[in-house]
């Protein structure tokens, strides 16, 4: 599906109507491709992670950031690193629909002699900034790309989602602080931010509460936004880079699950496998959803 660009003009207004209802239908195939892979393959993936910033990850690729799919490693390109990286399937799609690799390369997911591994790999998949896997390490990496692109005069920007449950890890308040004392302007972190960890709720264990007020501290211009809304992310990330002398995060509200309808804000297993009924009423709830964006813009 393709999606016009405007270079110097990412801003998504209210107005754009046919261009969001086009974003969320690309949302929608990337949805479903997650679950083909899950149900064909019979994987356990985690479904939570991954469909909780399917819409961040259009926007910024589909929308938002520089990128040329046909030069991986064009130097001016904006750079994104995935910090919470067992979500990997969920950029792998909007890789895809980039064009950045074939979609039958989802047929070696996680095989030997495949490009798509269980963490994004630099060496292996176009399209991937940094290898990342486990907890913590992203974020730190992100942040010594801005500084990078700063003292470079650099004219890329450089774009990394975390989670909040990443938050515990203290090497992401370590970067964090460094990169507030450094006014690295050139870094925008997304924070997908569902409250749910893979041990169930943030709320009652090690919880990262005030999460907007600890970032504020740290010297960080903050955002809020609705992760699953097209303008409001857009929004803020207009917002996000006109700041000046600080970096910026953005927390974006979303639904762990999203998109399935038996999981949805629920609690579920870290990875876990969809039996039948749930694969098929999440297939079905998109299928609704794409006839009634496909109306829409036919209508309109």
């Amino acid at each position: 599906m393709e999606i016009q660009r405007v270079p110097g003009q990412p801003l998504l207004l209210p107005r754009d109507e046919q261009v969001r209802k086009m974003l969320e239908l690309s949302a929608i195939d990337q949805r479903r491709k997650l679950l083909q892979l899950g149900q064909g393959q019979g994987l356990r993936l985690h479904y939570g992670g991954m469909f909780s910033c399917v819409e961040i990850l259009t926007m910024l690729y589909l929308r938002w950031m520089r990128i040329r799919p046909s030069e991986p490693d064009w130097p001016e390109r904006d750079r994104f690193l995935l910090s919470k990286g067992h979500a990997a399937p969920a950029l792998y799609a909007v890789l895809a629909a980039c064009g950045f690799f074939a979609e039958s390369e989802f047929r070696k997911f996680r095989r030997l002699h495949g490009i798509l591994q269980g963490h994004p790999d630099r060496n292996k998949t176009p399209g991937v900034d940094c290898s990342t896997g486990s907890l913590g390490q992203g974020f730190p990496v992100a942040c010594g790309l801005g500084l990078a692109a700063k003292m470079d005069g650099a004219p890329y920007r450089v774009f990394t989602l975390l989670s909040d449950g990443e938050c515990n890890e203290g090497s992401i308040w370590e970067a964090a602080m460094i990169a507030a004392n450094l006014e690295i302007d050139t870094v925008t972190a997304m924070l997908d931010w569902n409250k749910m960890s893979s041990y169930g709720p943030m709320k009652g264990r090690n919880d990262v509460e005030p999460l907007a007020d600890k970032w504020l501290a740290f010297g960080w211009h903050v955002l809020e936004c609705d992760g699953h809304d097209f303008i409001a992310l857009s929004a803020a990330l207009s917002a996000a880079q006109e700041c000046r002398r600080k970096p910026s995060i953005i927390l974006c509200h979303t639904r762990k699950n999203r998109g399935i309808p038996s999981a949805e804000g629920r609690h579920m297993p870290s990875n876990y496998a969809l039996d039948g009924r749930s694969y098929r009423e999440a297939l079905a709830e998109l299928e609704q959803r794409e006839r009634e964006l496909r109306d829409g813009l036919a209508a309109g």
